[in-house]
């Protein structure tokens, strides 16, 4: 219990109607998380058990979008898409932090266990060299054990992320990663081959 306190408290009487109200608003915003969750399952296209979207997380085209047993979707995520056909696949085991905006315009496939670090940004259209003109799909495939770090950009150009890849946090991606590497920078070059 008093590891639990310290999160909030430090243990001075002056404090304690500060940690009052910090564990009141942590509380609200959990029960809330776990209603708005539940909810949420019966506007997706397929949700499994154990799924927790928190507050904040945006979605348009929910009929489009599956997510699979034990997902996390932090504070303040996007899934946007251009087109009312397109579709995501979210996989088991597969964190997404806090403010990632996802376009699932091309259709994208997020494998198992991946890790998208907050902050990033994932497009799966373009509109080629005309801003105005209609956006073209670009699928997109996440495979399993990829770990995307924070604020990192994948561009639409980018059709595959391979399996155990890591995105170093801040990367532009522009090109497709190869399994078991290590990218980073802008352009994001392989700087690592994990054996």
């Amino acid at each position: 219990m008093k590891n639990q306190l310290k999160r909030y408290w430090n243990f001075r009487i002056l404090g304690i109607p500060k940690a009052f109200s910090i564990i009141l608003k942590v509380s609200f915003i959990s029960v809330y998380e776990k209603i708005s969750s539940f909810f949420w399952k019966f506007n997706l296209k397929e949700c499994g058990s154990n799924v927790r979207l928190q507050i904040g997380v945006a979605i348009r085209y929910p009929q489009n979008i599956t997510i699979k047993n034990n997902v996390s979707i932090g504070r303040g995520c996007k899934f946007e898409s251009e087109f009312d056909d397109s579709l995501l696949l979210i996989n088991k085991n597969t964190q997404i932090n806090k403010n990632c905006t996802i376009d699932f315009s091309g259709n994208i496939v997020i494998g198992e266990n991946v890790l998208i670090s907050e902050n990033v940004s994932i497009m799966s259209h373009n509109h080629g060299y005309n801003p105005h003109s209609e956006p073209k799909k670009i699928r997109k495939t996440i495979e399993d054990n990829a770990w995307i770090g924070s604020n990192s950009i994948i561009l639409p150009k980018v059709e595959h992320i391979g399996k155990n890849s890591i995105i170093a946090a801040g990367s532009v991606v522009t090109k497709n990663v190869s399994p078991n590497s290590i990218v980073a920078g802008n352009p994001a070059k392989i700087i690592l081959t994990i054996e």
